[in-house]
């Protein structure tokens, strides 16, 4: 936080929790809902966030022609894996294991970013990452081992975990990919504009899901007033709070925090999720729960702080890439790591910006 003022700092901090609690916060669909098909309730949130983004989209005509036919195609395709693949897998984990279990497993993402961010760049020895996977590993073991006496699901919990990590390789390839694409535009496009272009990816993706929808397992909305109500609200309620509000708070959050304090923020979402699902099924949560969910925070927190201490300076300052320049981040900054080296103080390129937020 040195070189910065603590109102930046605190702003930002709070719009980052703002946001992984409103992503949290989605992880209730599935129960919301119970027992509509889970399929329209994928379908509805993003035909509602679809409908947001063509009206971005009309009002920033402009800023989509700049962006071009190339990029508007990357846009769709991260809608159609970051959107629909991780809240699609994330919501059948949750109906399979729990939901307790599911929100605890995105505790994995910011460590498969970590790890795949290692593995292309070699920040870290590996064996300093066997501590933290160790953590992770630990406590996934004793939520699962718990979660037969207080999950909510209707499956088996193998299938919730197999589910739960598909989805965070779906997000984790989302985070990934899109920070590489908003670093070669720099930026063609707003926000906004980005955002949207990914919301209409999503929304076209979950069309395909509409016969699913039809002939899997449970109610259809449809079948009575009451239910349709119900549904709808939590459509609205998902996209707009899920979708738009938590990506504007973490837009806020990447404009005035250092991309290192990010990270273990993220893992921020796992904790808000089980505790929004805790609440849901008017519980406290079991032994395993409450400890496992806690080593696989630990395990995130660990493996950000070494990932971080390994590409800060000897005097203990943020590096220059990771300082703002004209009030914005540095790409650099987006991986915590100078593009010239750990340590070396390289004068962040003007003009570039850290990639928006999530879903």
């Amino acid at each position: 936080m040195t070189g910065r003022a603590p109102r930046t700092y605190v702003v930002g901090l709070l719009a980052a929790l703002m946001a992984t609690a409103l992503w949290g916060f989605t992880f209730l669909g599935p129960a919301a809902v119970a027992p509509v098909n889970v399929y329209y309730l994928v379908v509805g949130r993003y035909a509602v966030f679809g409908v947001m983004s063509l009206a971005v989209l009309a009002a920033h005509r402009g800023s989509l022609r700049r962006l071009g036919t190339r990029n508007l195609l990357l846009a769709l395709h991260l809608g159609v894996v970051g959107y629909i693949g991780f809240y699609l897998l994330l919501s059948l984990s949750a109906q399979a294991g729990g939901g307790v279990l599911a929100s605890t497993l995105t505790g994995l993402i910011p460590l498969l970013v970590t790890l795949a961010s290692n593995a292309t760049e070699k920040v870290l020895p590996w064996r300093r990452l066997v501590l933290p996977v160790a953590a992770i590993s630990a406590g996934l073991l004793l939520v699962n081992g718990g979660a037969p006496h207080g999950r909510t699901g209707d499956g088996d919990v193998t299938t919730g975990v197999v589910l739960g990590f598909l989805a965070c390789v779906a997000w984790s390839y989302f985070v990934i990919v899109n920070r590489i694409v908003l670093n070669r535009l720099r930026p063609a496009a707003g926000n906004a504009t980005w955002t949207a272009c990914i919301g209409l990816g999503a929304f076209g993706a979950s069309l395909f899901l509409l016969p699913l929808a039809r002939s899997g397992d449970g109610p259809s909305p449809f079948a009575d007033t009451g239910t349709l109500q119900s549904f709808l609200l939590w459509c609205v309620a998902l996209a707009v709070l899920g979708s738009w509000c938590a990506t504007w708070f973490w837009n806020i959050a990447s404009k005035r925090l250092p991309a290192t304090v990010m990270g273990p923020v993220i893992g921020m979402e796992a904790v808000f999720g089980a505790a929004f699902n805790l609440v849901w099924e008017g519980r406290a949560p079991t032994f395993h729960e409450l400890w496992g969910g806690l080593l696989v925070i630990a395990g995130v927190l660990l493996g950000s702080y070494l990932f971080n201490r390994a590409n800060t300076p000897d005097d203990g300052q943020p590096p220059v890439d990771e300082q703002p320049a004209d009030g914005q981040p540095s790409v650099a900054g987006a991986t915590g790591r100078s593009v010239t080296g750990p340590g070396t103080r390289a004068p962040a390129r003007s003009g570039e910006r850290l990639p928006p937020g999530r879903r």
